[in-house]
């Protein structure tokens, strides 16, 4: 175990590398459900490579073996995770468990803040919003709700608001919050994932414009939709709940829909698929390597 639980903190950083790879080579939609599953298994390496170096070091304190009454040779055998390294992976795995706690906290916050918008008055799946200001969000939940304000409404011709409408209802029939809720959980965990979770937030952006963009039967319509949209509103920050229609680098976003969509071509990721198997193989001794320790710990 010794060399694969290092190899296995190792393995997000990798794998956060070769994210680029998968949004240049992939369709939108298919780009943040790999980004997603990456990110994922980077944050379950992460912590589950700091749990077993803990549970290792912390065995070979003097305390924990007088306790269970281990062989200290036998334990060195079975893992040699020297006892001042496992206190060391303590104090990282409890801040990684804070940034996990406070990241649940603030979106908890942020679906109590949108509580009240959500059992505002609705036309079926459309809330609108008094006010001079521009602003569009889908609102995830039970009842789930697209939000969209007078200033917006104003601002975009009919054809432009059918491209917002369906931008929107793109994001809440994909579930596309759920991804969000990943990205941001595995950013928490390991902060080397936060390129990865900025880089999932802006294909979810981009696969709902592709999908507004199929609806509308016109690229130029959506890409017009989106710049005029940009025009009209001021970017400011809201609640990780709510899937704003103008965020996360819209020039670029413009750009996309002003050129043909490529298709995703997944033979050039055979570097991801490599990493995905090497953690894999990694997990899996590590956790035989745990299992062998707590049972020379636990006889």
């Amino acid at each position: 175990m010794y060399f694969t639980v290092y190899a296995l903190l190792l393995a997000p950083a990798v794998l956060a590398w070769l994210a680029s790879a998968v949004s240049r080579h992939l369709a939108p939609a298919a780009a943040v459900r790999v980004l997603t599953c990456l990110a994922t298994v980077a944050a379950g390496a992460t912590v589950w490579g700091l749990a077993v170096l803990a549970v290792g070091g912390l065995a070979r304190t003097s305390q924990l073996q007088a306790y269970a009454h281990s062989s200290p040779a036998a334990l060195a055998a079975a893992d040699p995770v020297p006892g001042g390294l496992g206190a060391v992976a303590v104090v990282v795995l409890a801040v990684v468990v804070v940034r996990f706690a406070v990241t649940g906290r603030r979106r908890a916050s942020g679906r109590r803040a949108l509580s009240v918008v959500r059992s505002s008055p609705a036309a079926g799946d459309l809330i609108v919003l008094a006010g001079d200001h521009a602003d569009a969000y889908a609102l995830p939940g039970r009842p789930a709700r697209i939000v969209v304000t007078v200033g917006m409404l104003r601002a975009l011709s009919a054809d432009e608001r059918a491209v917002l409408l369906a931008h929107e209802r793109a994001h809440l029939t994909h579930h596309h919050h759920r991804y969000t809720a990943l990205a941001q959980a595995a950013a928490a965990l390991n902060p080397l994932l936060n390129r990865v979770r900025d880089q999932i937030a802006f294909g979810i952006e981009r696969w709902a414009d592709e999908e507004a963009a199929d609806a509308v039967a016109s690229r130029q319509l959506a890409a017009r939709s989106l710049a005029r949209a940009a025009l009209a509103t001021t970017c400011v920050p809201g609640s990780p709940e709510a899937l704003a229609y103008v965020r996360h680098r819209m020039a670029a976003r413009v750009g996309a829909l002003r050129t043909t969509c490529r298709p995703s071509r997944w033979s050039l990721l055979w570097p991801v698929a490599t990493a995905l198997l090497v953690t894999s193989v990694a997990l899996i001794d590590v956790t035989v390597a745990l299992v062998r320790c707590l049972n020379v710990l636990i006889p």
